[in-house]
């Protein structure tokens, strides 16, 4: 097995990167990782790692970072996989280090010649070691600087989980974000190995030690262990997405890794909006002015105070400053002429700017959540959270919804009433009375007897209490045996 550095990263480690792009990669390097003899240019054995590739601390300030500066605004590009630590440009992919990356924006927040910055992806994603501490780095930055983040191509995967970590995050309309899972390959060249006539006999010491090696099919035990690390991360990776976008777990879970272009990403919760790089430039360019009245040096300390006035007293200012010979300068020039206090403001501005949003913010949500009604927490979950809904908007939502809840409960329960009975005539007095006497009639001479006996004191008396005596008698009568002349007896 040649190359063992670059076998490592690749097999029996858990990846965040989209599968396609990972077959492409295994494409690119499998025949060189088996032995075969390629025409493709060597890679380099174990190069030297620098020591600020092991460095969590923010990097000095020095000219020529890996962005782009246009119109105030620094423009990062994130093209390639993802990895923990490496320089190397593989022939299939470039490869881009995670604290290259976190080096190049901790550099642009603190560039006074930075306003705003914006991280363009065009990345399938890469490993998974180092992906969420990269993200906590950019996490901790927000709110410094305006940051957007744009999937121009794609971000998926580790690419997907940093790109989420933003201010607000948009996609082309070609572009494609999501695959939010973990993928692991195991290769196993035992039968290579065979037909070559070669066994590799491994000599360890602790059980675990050669688990998942290449010379054998992957046992259930090591496969269960690599399961179970692959879970691990992957709940790591739906808690950060949903945390980052503020949609739930469950909507970030059922996404079940698919990725998803453009629109279709904006309604699963996973972008802001449809837009394009250029514009994303122009609308962050857009967040500070290109002109300002300047106070001449000696006046600088009193500028902050007035930058806090409203726009008649601004006026009235700016022409009595011009009475005194004070000139107008380009932002540019006033940023050189007076760093700290154009620092000064600009942070100001941006700490009134945030704690203004996140109030909106917080009322907005207070106000959607106002508008609960029991059976749609669901519908009020999804509206909180999507960053526009207002309470009115909400309130005619939900009213919607259980208006269209209640036409259903209602239709179900006509459908299952049961059906009701026809009309019926009034029976005639007559016939009733009729029926009445034709029913007396059919009762039996015991029962007929028995009516008797209960309703005539004086007939009990005169039979001694002795209902049978008085049964035979009635029967009696009833067959013919005792005549009874005049007024019959009991």
């Amino acid at each position: 097995m040649r190359y063992p550095h670059l076998t490592a990263r690749i097999f029996n480690t858990p990846l965040l990167i989209h599968p396609q792009k990972l077959d492409a990669i295994i494409s690119g390097l499998g025949s060189r990782i088996v032995g075969l003899q390629v025409s493709d240019p060597e890679l380099n054995e174990y190069e030297v790692l620098s020591p600020e590739l092991f460095s969590t601390k923010k990097a000095p300030f020095v000219q020529n970072q890996g962005y782009k500066i246009i119109d105030g605004v620094a423009v990062m590009s994130v093209s390639g996989a993802t990895v923990h630590r490496s320089r190397m440009e593989g022939a299939s992919t470039y490869l881009i280090g995670y604290d290259d990356i976190t080096r190049d924006l901790e550099h642009a927040m603190n560039n006074s010649d930075v306003h705003a910055i914006l991280r363009v992806y065009d990345s399938p994603g890469g490993e998974a070691q180092g992906a969420f501490e990269h993200v906590d780095r950019i996490t901790s930055m927000i709110g410094k600087k305006p940051m957007y983040s744009i999937a121009d191509g794609m971000a998926a995967s580790a690419g997907y989980l940093a790109a989420s970590a933003a201010d607000k995050m948009f996609i082309t309309k070609t572009g494609y974000a999501g695959s939010i899972g973990v993928v692991m390959r195991h290769i196993d060249v035992s039968r290579a190995m065979a037909n070559e006539g070669v066994q590799v006999t491994h000599i360890f010491a602790g059980a675990h030690k050669v688990d998942g090696h290449q010379f054998a099919p992957l046992p259930d035990a090591v496969r269960a262990d690599y399961q179970e690390e692959a879970n691990s991360l992957y709940t790591m990776f739906v808690n950060a997405v949903a945390q980052n976008r503020s949609i739930p777990v469950d909507a970030v879970r059922a996404t079940e890794a698919a990725t998803y272009m453009a629109v279709k990403a904006v309604e699963k919760g996973l972008a802001d909006g449809v837009s394009t790089t250029d514009a994303l430039i122009a609308e962050l360019a857009g967040k500070r002015s290109t002109r300002i009245h300047s106070i001449p040096s000696a006046q600088a300390a009193s500028y902050k105070e007035n930058a806090t006035l409203s726009g008649m007293q601004q006026a009235e200012t700016a022409s009595l400053n011009s009475t005194k010979g004070v000139t107008t300068m380009t932002l540019e020039e006033l940023r050189l002429a007076h760093p700290a206090l154009c620092a000064a403001l600009v942070e100001e501005g941006r700490v009134a700017g945030f704690e203004a949003g996140a109030s909106a913010e917080t009322n907005r949500i207070k106000d959607v959540e106002a508008q609960t009604i029991k059976g749609h927490e669901s519908l009020i979950g999804t509206l909180k959270f999507d960053g526009k809904t207002t309470g009115p908007e909400a309130a005619v939502k939900v009213l919607a919804a259980e208006k269209e809840l209640q036409a259903k409960a209602v239709t179900a329960l006509v459908n299952s009433a049961p059906k009701p009975i026809a009309n019926a005539a009034a029976p005639d007095d007559a016939a009733a009375l009729a029926a009445e006497e034709s029913a007396k009639a059919e009762l039996s001479v015991e029962a007929k007897a028995k009516a008797e006996w209960d309703a005539s004191v004086d007939l009990r008396g005169e039979y001694g209490n002795n209902f049978k005596t008085f049964l035979a008698y009635k029967e009696a009568v009833a067959s013919g045996r005792v005549k009874v002349a005049g007024k019959a007896k009991g």
